[in-house]
């Protein structure tokens, strides 16, 4: 693609997002004695404006149809990770790359010349550097200071889904349950149904989707939030809440210490979301495509 079309199809990304949000927008002007500053390029969040930011394309070896299904940033490094599914042609159906935020011209895919691993899944432990992999040879971990990579768990089982806090968390292909490894110690916090993806809150809530929809679970209690089993992912932001996003935008999971006040609100109308993650100063990151946004506050006050 020529640099004259490659910023074209940016413009119309952005455009498109834009758009969209504005078509559904029911909210009125808002009337006030203060003065109003509109943004017809922003999307609203919470109530809030943020301008819509193109940031640069994440390079990759990807199949036709462009999947990126996970992102997280190594805070200390500013250093972001995506999951991605490779050409067709390539031996392994599922890889991970990161890219350094300051400097997206240093880049690459994390591999194994010797043996296939899948890797689909991954979270980080930010207080030592560490991005625990899990694919379909059981969990990696990979030593950003050295860049070393070594087996870690569950060798021969495919991983669908791991989660750092404290200690490795993880859901294995065909079974209906959230594992904790703790030294040489495996603990089943929660068997339930077929669980895809799950986060852990700060109060310790596990919120997962499955084949049922959306759940949050914590000891024996269980709230059921959504009967959507699609939900893409789940991510974390800076304090601590959850959010989910799917085909027609991002959802805020307000969870706490009293689940069975648990609640879901779709807080942003964007389409076609690849994945999302939140950067170091807590604005969210997606991807469209292969594109990366971002989103920061605007002064507008109707948008």
């Amino acid at each position: 693609m020529d640099y004259n079309r490659e910023a074209i199809m940016r413009v119309w990304i952005i455009a498109s997002l834009v758009a969209l949000v504005i078509s559904d927008d029911t909210t009125p002007i808002p009337t006030t004695t203060e003065p109003v500053i509109p943004c017809d390029t922003c999307v609203r969040v919470n109530q809030t404006c943020y301008d819509v930011n193109y940031l640069f394309d994440l390079e990759a070896p990807y199949r036709e149809r462009i999947v990126i299904s996970k992102l997280g940033i190594l805070k200390s490094s500013n250093i972001l990770y995506f999951s991605f599914e490779p050409k067709i042609t390539d031996a392994e159906y599922q890889k991970v790359g990161f890219v350094h935020l300051d400097n997206p011209g240093n880049a690459s895919i994390i591999s194994s010349e010797k043996q296939l691993l899948n890797f689909g899944t991954f979270d980080i432990d930010q207080d030592n550097g560490m991005v625990y992999l899990g694919g379909s040879d059981g969990i990696y971990v990979l030593d950003s200071k050295i860049n070393t990579i070594m087996p870690y768990s569950s060798r021969g089982d495919r991983v669908l889904s791991v989660f750092y806090k404290g200690h490795i968390y993880f859901v294995r292909d065909e079974e209906f349950k959230v594992v904790r490894k703790k030294g040489d110690n495996f603990d089943v916090l929660l068997e339930h149904m077929m669980i895809r993806n799950f986060v852990i809150n700060k109060y310790n809530v596990i919120v997962y989707v499955c084949t049922y929809g959306l759940f949050a679970s914590k000891h024996k209690e269980t709230v059921w939030l959504s009967n959507n089993p699609f939900f893409r992912g789940l991510t974390i932001d800076m304090y601590g809440t959850v959010y989910a996003w799917w085909v027609d935008g991002i959802y805020k999971i307000d969870v706490g210490a009293n689940i069975a006040r648990s609640k879901i609100t779709k807080v942003a109308l964007i389409p076609d979301i690849g994945a999302v993650t939140f950067d170091n100063d807590n604005n969210i990151m997606f991807t469209s495509g292969k594109s990366l946004f971002r989103l920061t506050e605007s002064n507008a006050t109707y948008c």
